[in-house]
């Protein structure tokens, strides 16, 4: 039996509507779960993050079967990131999750199964829906099974998942070949956060990491080039702009954070400096991109 090919949700005003709504319900959920968790003891807290799971599960169930499937497939994911809040919840109240530690502390059944069942449920509804973003809540949860499970804290805790988002770059380059391509977009994401975060966890005590930093950035933009994925840049210019915040703060003796109320003190000028530098930089990797003709993948 052949394959079936997922589709590719392409931008457009509607998509961009029906993304930015369905992660504004999400925002909105969130934000009444840390209201009711205040509000209400572990049980009943659980109660009601059951009944956010299973409103947005339902809605995203009836969008689904009239075939709109975006709208269905980000509440989906909504419903995704509502579950796991459940399960902590329960977890929670029957004593199976630790009230403080490290978020890698090690070996932790509680954690590992929250992990689990996170993945699980987002298995299910990536089956049910194929929709590509799905495929970034089952691999958030198992990048942070694994990481758990092995890490023991530590650098480690940066070091798995360093291989981990390896792991996803050559799974994203799999797919990419054959009938499921457009979850490969989602898994480069993926892969680009792991190892971005890896890369920011151990590099950010001196100069000199900063400056590798700032190379990782000019690496993740030639790999945006190689492997026409546009993420990769994004993220790449994210890392740059972050070790021209290190070096600017240094060098003008103001804090970036501090930056809005450092009038009369000492440089204040090099901000602005740095930051036309990196400006023009990225305006000529871009025009350089520009003319090689890079495009990204869809």
């Amino acid at each position: 039996m052949c394959a079936v090919d997922v589709r590719t949700p392409r931008w457009s005003s509607a998509s961009f509507l029906l993304y930015e709504g369905g992660l504004t319900v999400l925002a909105a959920a969130a934000a009444a779960l840390g209201i009711l968790s205040d509000d209400y003891r572990d049980a009943a807290f659980a109660g009601w993050s059951a009944l956010v799971v299973v409103g947005l599960a339902t809605i995203a169930a009836g969008l689904g079967s009239r075939d709109r499937w975006i709208a269905a497939g980000v509440l989906a994911a909504a419903s995704v990131v509502a579950f796991a809040v459940f399960v902590g919840a329960l977890e929670r109240w029957f004593g199976w999750l630790p009230r403080d530690g490290s978020v890698f502390g090690g070996f932790h059944v509680g954690r590992l199964l929250l992990a689990l069942l996170t993945v699980a449920a987002a298995s299910v509804a990536l089956a049910a829906l194929r929709f590509p973003l799905l495929v970034f809540t089952v691999a958030v949860p198992a990048w942070y099974f694994v990481t758990d499970l092995v890490s023991g804290g530590a650098d480690w805790s940066a070091v798995v998942p360093f291989r981990v988002g390896l792991a996803f770059l050559l799974a994203g380059r799999t797919l990419a070949r054959g009938p499921r391509r457009a979850y490969a977009f989602w898994l480069h994401v993926a892969a680009g956060l792991a190892v971005g975060g890896s890369l920011l966890f151990l590099w950010h005590k001196s100069d000199a990491e900063w400056a590798l930093v700032i190379v990782a950035g000019l690496v993740y933009v030639g790999l945006a080039a190689a492997l026409g994925r546009s993420s990769y840049a994004v993220l790449g210019t994210i890392g740059i702009l972050l070790g021209a915040a290190h070096f600017a703060g240094e060098w003008a003796g103001t804090p970036f954070f501090n930056l809005l109320g450092s009038r009369g003190r000492v440089h204040d000028w090099v901000w602005p400096l740095v930051y036309a530098v990196v400006g023009f930089g990225l305006l000529a990797l871009g025009l350089g991109l520009e003319r090689r003709g890079t495009r990204d993948a869809s």
